[in-house]
């Protein structure tokens, strides 16, 4: 049994890709090993230190700049935390993965790298300043590393750090968990209208001002699903809110255990993210896995569920024109003919995910 420790900026109840990919491997990990996590205390209610499902979870209060969280306590809290583990394990982006990896190379523990995503110098202002701050940090932890989980080659290969350190580099797709949970909807479908979701932050990156505008020249209904009051370090919701209408509904946070019922209410599922900041979309494989058919960005990482299953089509990024295409697309041939078409889709299963894992760690 290894004494594994986590460490990710922003943990449950956060609710983002990073943050349940983290509680799934943590949860599952747990199972044979013994697992702590390492967090940010990002709001006030929150206490420093629980339990949950077998986690010890350790929060370390901090500051929010941007999309990132400082914590001032950080070096001293997770010193003691390393020094019990066997093997350490960064999830990236993660400012304070500096301290982890510098911990894990002089009390010689081993560290696994979990790359997620990059800041990109483009976007908010706060986050440029944090892609500069945080280069020379992550820079370090990479560099450090034994081993980096990456989601897929096509990602790999477009990455600023990535393409570094393939040496290093083990792929291992994210883990996608599908619960049955309350079938409770928090929508109304009238008759047999079409239904369009997405699902995810109300955030730039993820591309909204130019789903709102494609559909426009879509005949369906666009429900979108995500946390929107307080997302860390973006203000979009205000700049999308007066665009709700009868023909756009903003439903807000979906619990994940719900996202199954969600999920099949749908005639397609977009996700048109605008930057690298999204790297996989794990949404999309659980919509698949749902049997709903997905319109992806051409990004590195996010054509792949799209490529790898047949289940969809995938657009040209920031083109309303285009997206509008191919959301007709995929609603004039229907769910059936891509669930007929797919493929593949039995690689999308959180229990590989965590097998790639738990012989990652045994190599150790």
């Amino acid at each position: 049994m290894k004494r594994i420790l986590i460490g990710v900026t922003y943990y449950y109840p956060n609710i983002s890709g990073v943050s349940e990919y983290a509680k799934i491997l943590a949860e599952e990990s747990e199972r044979l090993n013994s697992v702590e996590v390492i967090s940010g205390k990002f709001q006030k209610e929150l206490k420093e230190e629980e339990i949950i499902n077998k986690v010890r979870i350790k929060r370390i209060k901090g500051t929010q700049i941007g999309k990132g969280f400082l914590m001032w306590k950080y070096p001293i809290k997770s010193y003691s935390l390393v020094k019990d583990c066997d093997i350490v394990n960064c999830h990236l982006p993660s400012l304070e993965s500096f301290w982890l990896a510098l911990w894990a190379k002089i009390l010689n523990k081993k560290l696994i790298v979990t790359h997620h995503c990059e800041f990109s110098f483009n976007g908010t202002i706060s986050n440029m300043v944090i892609a500069l701050l945080s280069f020379p940090s992550h820079f370090f932890t990479y560099l450090s590393a034994d081993k980096i989980v990456a989601y897929t080659k096509d990602y790999a290969d477009n990455s600023m750090f990535l393409k570094m350190f393939k040496k290093k580099l083990v792929f291992i797709l994210p883990p996608i968990k599908i619960e049955n949970g309350d079938k409770k909807l928090d929508f109304r479908k009238i008759n047999e209208e079409k239904i369009v979701g997405y699902v995810g932050r109300i955030a730039w990156e993820k591309g909204l001002t130019y789903l709102i505008e494609a559909m426009r020249k879509v005949d369906a209904k666009l429900i979108l699903a995500g946390p929107y009051n307080n997302v860390i370090g973006d203000n979009t919701y205000k700049t999308i809110k007066n665009n709700l209408n009868n023909k756009i509904e903003l439903v807000g946070p979906i619990e994940h255990k719900k996202l199954n019922n969600f999920y099949t209410k749908l005639d397609c599922l977009v996700l048109p993210s605008i930057n690298n900041l999204e790297t996989f979309g794990i949404v999309q494989a659980e919509a698949m896995k749902c049997g709903v058919p997905v319109v992806a960005s051409n990004l590195p990482g996010v054509r792949m569920p799209v490529k790898m299953t047949g289940m969809g089509e995938i657009c040209r990024i920031r083109d309303s024109k285009d997206l509008a295409k191919k959301i007709n697309i995929v609603l004039k041939n229907g769910k059936k003919y891509y669930q007929k078409r797919a493929n593949n889709l039995n690689l999308f299963d959180y229990k590989k995910t965590i097998s790639s894992y738990l012989d990652l760690y045994k190599k150790f």
